[in-house]
């Protein structure tokens, strides 16, 4: 295993500001203390290929007009880039509203934004939830199919770190680089992304698919983490939509929304007699799931979806409704540009 940190941890418990500096997520419906949110500055968008098929016709036409050279959104969308980065900055404040600390990214150094461009040009901020997962008192830095992603480590690193370094119980772990390939999204891997990945408790549950996650990253968690008592369970994928948090999330216990079709496998058994709010393959794409509790009474969600909204609030839950359409247009949603580094049990 390619492991750094230490390894002083007890197995998962209760947590305070003394105890935790901060730092620790253990359920994906516990109570968020702290967040990284998104930032849309310096944003750039690979030249095209057939792997970036999540993207909507509009970014993927402007793609292939760009031909071999990224596409910076400032200046080719300077009102979609503004309006993204007003409804990030209204996502901080309705956590900060919330009593829920927020960190934002700082921008990319020359050199960062060099990082990989040989494998594909391009930079982003937007989705911080994806290059990195924090399980417990474990930060991991993983791996993004698309090499153009894989720099945002970087810039969360400088904020995790203090945090890291003023708890002796946590763990900073780098998953082994992926191999270099073209096009940057094939090959061997490994490949694991925080999108894929879904927490209750010691349960892990991980999407797998031919376009974000593979059995490689799975594997590699797994031998990781279950030795620290958790349990990884796979969930293979169609791979029509990008990541496991695209179709299933839990948003209080017992009761989770499911787009069923894109699952190749009934669900894992922890979860298999949950109450399920079934989803339609439109609810699914309009970013049903791909919302952020704030605890397990209250669920961050995109406008669109009232349905949804009826029956998350039929079984207690508040659906907190939220402008969120052109962070979306980029192919991702609430808790993709939400990092929890701090949530209760």
């Amino acid at each position: 295993m390619n492991l750094a940190g230490r390894f002083r941890q007890p197995f998962l418990g209760e947590m305070t500001m003394g105890e935790s500096e901060g730092f620790g997520a253990y359920t994906d419906f516990g109570n968020l203390r702290s967040a990284i949110v998104g930032s849309v500055e310096g944003l750039a968008l690979p030249p095209f290929n057939p792997t970036l098929h999540h993207y909507n016709d509009e970014v993927q036409a402007a793609l292939k007009a760009c031909g071999d050279q990224p596409l910076d959104i400032r200046s080719a969308m300077p009102e979609r880039w503004e309006k993204t980065a007003q409804q990030l900055d209204n996502l901080a404040a309705l956590y900060q509203d919330n009593g829920i600390k927020v960190y934002r990214p700082r921008p990319y150094s020359e050199e960062e934004r060099a990082y990989l461009a040989d494998l594909q040009p391009g930079a982003s901020l937007l989705y911080p939830a994806d290059p990195v997962y924090t399980v417990g008192k474990h930060y991991l830095e993983v791996n993004i199919r698309r090499a153009y992603r894989r720099k945002e480590v970087f810039p969360l690193r400088e904020i995790v770190a203090p945090l890291l370094a003023a708890d002796s119980e946590t763990h900073h772990v780098v998953m082994p680089a992926a191999q270099p390939f073209s096009p940057s999204s094939d090959g061997p891997g490994p490949y694991l992304e925080g999108g894929d990945i879904i927490c209750y408790q010691n349960h892990l549950f991980v999407g797998e698919s031919d376009i974000a996650s593979n059995r490689a990253g799975t594997d590699w968690l797994a031998d990781y983490i279950e030795p620290f008592g958790y349990q990884v369970h796979r969930m293979p994928m169609h791979g029509s939509i990008l990541h496991l948090l695209g179709i299933m999330v839990l948003v209080s216990e017992g009761v989770l929304l499911l787009y069923r079709d894109e699952l190749k496998e009934p669900l894992p058994a922890p979860l298999s007699d949950w109450d399920v709010i079934e989803l339609t393959e439109a609810e699914a794409l309009l970013f049903a799931t791909v919302g952020v509790s704030l605890d397990d009474k209250r669920y961050v969600i995109p406008k669109g979806v009232g349905r949804v909204c009826d029956e998350l609030a039929r079984r207690g839950v508040e659906p907190i409704e939220i402008d969120y359409d052109h962070v979306s247009h980029w192919g991702g949603c609430v808790s993709c540009s939400t990092h929890a580094i701090w949530r209760d049990l």
